[in-house]
C-alpha cells in the first residue's frame, strides 16, 4: 500500500463554475504545474504535454455530474497510467477541491512531501484565479 495525502482547497465560487473551469483540460495549464506548456489534443480526453519528465499523455475524466476530475499521466505509446483522484465537493455556496496524491514506489519521503507542497501551491493558484484575486 502506498502512502498518500489528501490536499484540499476551499474555493468561494459555485460548484458549477469551478467544475466547468476544471473539467476543461485546456484550463489545466492555467493553474497546474504546466507553465507555458502546450497541450496538444490527441482525441477524446487525451492530450500530449511536455512535462519535466518528458513528453507524456494526459487523460482527463469525462464530463460528469459527480465532481470527478481524475486524470492520468503516462508515456506516449502506452495506453494507461496511474489515476490521480481529484474530487470537487459542494461546500455551502462554495466548494472544496480535493486531490489524493500517492507516494510512488522508490520516491523518498522528502521528495513526496515536496510534491505535496507543490500541489498545494497549484491549488492555491487555482483558488486565486477563480476567486478573482
Amino acid at each position: 500500500m502506498l502512502a498518500s495525502q489528501i490536499i484540499v482547497v476551499s474555493i468561494q465560487r459555485s460548484f458549477t463554475d469551478v467544475y466547468d473551469f476544471c473539467a476543461d483540460p485546456l484550463n489545466f495549464s492555467r493553474w497546474g504545474s504546466l507553465p507555458d506548456s502546450i497541450m496538444e489534443p490527441l482525441g477524446g480526453s487525451e492530450y500530449l504535454v511536455d512535462l519535466p519528465q518528458g513528453r507524456k499523455v494526459m487523460r482527463f475524466a469525462p464530463f460528469n455530474s459527480y465532481g470527478v476530475l481524475d486524470y492520468q499521466v503516462y508515456p506516449s505509446g502506452s495506453h494507461t497510467g496511474p489515476v490521480t483522484p481529484v474530487r470537487l465537493v459542494r461546500n455551502g455556496e462554495g466548494c472544496d477541491l480535493q486531490i489524493t496524491w500517492f507516494q510512488k514506489d522508490g520516491v523518498p519521503d522528502e521528495q513526496f512531501h515536496s510534491e505535496v507542497e507543490w500541489i498545494r501551491s497549484d491549488l492555491q493558484r487555482l483558488k486565486t484565479l477563480l476567486e478573482g484575486g
